[in-house]
């Protein structure tokens, strides 16, 4: 039984994936979009957002990656000077910035001309968080105070990203049906060890007859 739990937990991730997420490149991607009139959405609510969709803010660790982005971005019409959010900051530690999502430090970096970034040299931020902007049809990195345009998820399974999916009330309801499951089990268990021993008595008594 616990197999079937598993693999009926892994199929809605991957229908998640499907109906919200894009393939670009080699990843699997989500844009979105909580600016109205006026209002920016904050690099906390992104972050909910995306964990939400089991994926975490986008973290872009090469080249490549970033090149694909910019494709997809031009191809899906925003407009230049659009910002996206991504799970890059500069608050662990404040030196250096570093990809929340996968806890790595930024190896790869494309600034946008005059940024505060590139202007000092390091990569080094003074804890700010790190941003996309669409400027001239390239996508440059950029630092940002957490309020950005739009913002991007990535989709990459795992159990810890199902975890932060998942609402108090829906761990509660999981809980109780895992606590039912193991019931279910140890009193299958507990028959099974009881049908075995009168068996065992059963052919024990045979034995002694004979």
């Amino acid at each position: 039984m616990g197999k079937e739990f598993y693999l009926f937990i892994f199929g809605i991730a991957v229908c998640k994936c499907e109906d919200l997420f894009d393939r670009i490149g080699d990843g699997h991607y989500f844009i979105g979009n909580e600016k109205t009139a006026g209002h920016y959405f904050d690099w906390f609510v992104a972050r909910r957002d995306c964990w939400d969709r089991i994926s975490t803010l986008l973290s872009v660790e090469n080249a490549e990656e970033l090149g694909n982005l910019q494709q997809y971005i031009l191809s899906r019409g925003f407009p230049d000077g659009s910002t996206f959010a991504t799970s890059g900051s500069s608050f662990k530690g404040k030196t250096h910035y570093s990809w929340e999502a996968v806890d790595e430090p930024l190896t790869f970096a494309h600034w946008l001309p005059g940024s505060e970034a590139e202007i000092d040299g390091t990569g080094t931020g003074t804890g700010t968080f790190l941003s996309l902007q669409l400027a001239n049809s390239s996508l440059y990195m950029r630092p940002s105070y957490g309020q950005d345009d739009y913002y991007i998820c990535e989709y990459k399974f795992s159990l810890r990203q199902l975890a932060l999916s998942l609402e108090t009330q829906a761990w509660s309801c999981l809980f109780v049906l895992g606590v039912l499951l193991w019931l279910c089990y140890f009193a299958c268990l507990l028959r099974w060890k009881a049908k075995k021993e009168t068996i065992q008595h059963s052919e024990d008594k045979m034995n002694l007859i004979a």
